[in-house]
Parts: structure tokens; C-alpha cells; sequence
């Protein structure tokens, strides 16, 4: 078991087969996340160990989830995008950027800084390269942004909006874009690539001195990484699964993290593995506030 500075605490013991998404909705002063196969999502408001969950019957998984306006949610089904109030518990079809694919599932999503929707997919068999990352503006109208990938996971923007961030699972590799204002990503690059053994990288996050911010499924931990593509700090989590996460709390400087857990884990590993709760440590550079995305219905 690697070593590391043990400051996490687990704020909410849940036990998802596989957390997800995490996000702290500005408003709200509230975590929000998703147990991809419960399909749960969760909620969690500041100073309280309370969570609220909500089972979503419209399809077998969740991929993820962003906020939209009125305290809605946009979640990612397997199958399409739904729009979710959960203080009535309905939710709305929206929009399917994949038309249909069935061989192919909705995984990370996120809202840019000026409120367009990215999500990403993966292929059903998690071995063809046949997933793409589509760009959906709030009339749900969606393009292909790119694609060629088995599996999609991220994204995030830097401070500025101005480049955005992806992970590559399967090539177990973050790259890079930059991003003009009109949402269009160009000079695709590697910006890190990981070794086998450190796992492979899922959820991003930026903080507000444009540090990315790395889970790495499978690998047990979370990194940082300067915008020069310089990895600066391991932090270790008593959890193999690592999935997701966020910055949150009135000032932004908490880092949240999901994880998850498999049949594979055993008696002898549940000691020191405790992964299905969301974990928290203190961090010196604040996260950004979270975009809200206003869906318009079409005509």
C-alpha cells in the first residue's frame, strides 16, 4: 500500500458500486453526485451528514450529471440526456446528441464557462474506438467535437475557457485543446500520459491557478498538474477506484472525491479499501464556481 498524507475524511459513507460526477453546486452550497449503477443521485448539503438520494428509472446507468437553471439537473442516462427536478422528482427528455447508437453509452460531461454542454461516450464493449465527444448548446442541438476513442472521461476548461481538458481512459492520457469563443476545440496534443501502474485517469478538475486535477481509476489516488504539464503533487486515497471530483465548500478550497468499489475486492483488501464514500481534504488553491446551463426547449 502506497504511502502518502493521510488528511481525508470520508463525508458521506455511502457504499455506490461506482460514485461518480461529483460537483458542488454554487447556489445550493450542496454536493451533488451519481452512483452510475444504482442509478442514484446523491445530495448532500454543507454542515450536514444527511444524503439524499433519488432513484432514476429511465434507463440502467447514469453517466453523469451538470445543473442546469430553476434547480434542475441535466443527467447523462445511458441512453439520453433527461432533465431532472428533484424537488418533484420528475424528469424530461431532452435531448440524444448519439441519435440512437446504441452501441455506445453516455459517460463524463460538464458545462464550459460560457454555458455550452460537452459529453463524452464510451463504446459498449469498452474495446472499439468508435466513442465520440459531442459539443450540445443549450437548444440541445449537438456537433461532434471529436472522436475515435474507446472510452471519454473528463472534461475540464482552464480559468480562462479558453482550453480544454480530456481524458483519454484508455490511452491513459489527458489531452489538450484550445478552445475559441465560438466552442470549437482545434490542436489536439497530448498534455500527460500515465504509466500502467498509476492507473488510468477519469474525472478532471481545474482550480483557479489552472492546476489539473486527475482521479485515476484503479490507481488509488489523485494528482495535480501544472498547465505546463508538470505533475506536482500524488495524493493517495485508501480506495482503489478513484473516479471523480470537485472543489466545494463556501470557499472553494475542498477537494471532493468519488470512488467506487468491485466484486473483486475482498475481505482481505476491505480493511484499508473503504472505496463506494466520498472523500475530502483541505486544499491551499481554490477551486471555480461550477457553470449553470439554461436547456431551451426547441420548436
Amino acid at each position: 500500500m502506497p504511502t502518502g498524507n493521510w488528511e481525508w475524511q470520508i463525508c458521506a459513507p455511502t457504499r455506490d458500486r461506482l460514485g461518480e460526477s461529483i460537483l458542488w453546486h454554487p447556489v445550493e452550497q450542496a454536493l451533488y453526485w451519481i452512483d452510475f449503477y444504482g442509478p442514484l443521485v446523491h445530495r448532500q448539503r454543507w454542515g450536514s451528514d444527511t444524503v439524499e438520494s433519488w432513484k432514476i428509472d429511465q434507463g440502467g446507468t447514469i453517466g453523469s450529471l451538470v445543473f442546469a437553471d430553476n434547480g434542475r439537473l441535466l443527467l447523462a442516462v445511458d441512453h439520453g440526456l433527461y432533465l431532472f427536478d428533484p424537488g418533484t422528482g420528475k424528469t424530461r427528455f431532452f435531448a440524444d446528441p448519439k441519435n440512437g447508437k446504441m452501441n455506445l453509452v453516455y459517460n463524463d460531461s460538464k458545462v464550459d464557462r460560457d454555458g455550452r454542454y460537452w459529453i463524452g461516450t464510451y463504446d459498449l464493449s469498452e474495446r472499439e474506438p468508435n466513442a465520440a465527444f459531442y459539443r450540445m448548446g443549450p437548444d440541445g442541438m449537438a456537433e461532434v467535437a471529436d472522436k475515435g476513442f474507446v472510452i471519454c472521461n473528463g472534461p475540464t476548461f482552464s480559468p480562462d475557457n479558453r482550453k480544454l481538458y480530456f481524458s483519454d481512459t484508455v490511452g491513459h492520457r489527458i489531452l489538450s485543446y484550445d478552445l475559441d469563443r465560438s466552442g470549437v476545440i482545434s490542436g489536439r496534443r497530448v498534455f500527460f500520459t500515465f504509466a500502467n501502474n498509476d492507473g488510468m485517469p477519469d474525472g478532471l478538475a481545474v482550480d483557479r491557478a489552472g492546476n489539473v486535477w486527475c482521479a485515476l481509476y484503479g490507481g488509488g489516488k489523485v494528482v495535480c498538474i501544472d498547465a505546463r504539464g508538470t505533475l506536482r503533487r500524488s495524493l493517495y486515497l485508501p480506495a482503489t477506484f478513484v473516479t471523480s471530483l470537485c472543489f466545494g465548500g463556501p470557499e472553494l478550497k475542498a477537494l471532493y472525491v468519488t470512488t467506487g468499489w468491485n466484486s473483486s475486492t475482498t475481505e482481505a483488501t476491505k480493511a484499508y479499501d473503504v472505496g463506494g464514500g466520498v472523500f475530502m481534504r483541505p486544499v491551499d488553491t481554490p477551486g471555480l464556481p461550477e457553470p449553470i446551463i439554461t436547456p431551451r426547449t426547441r420548436t
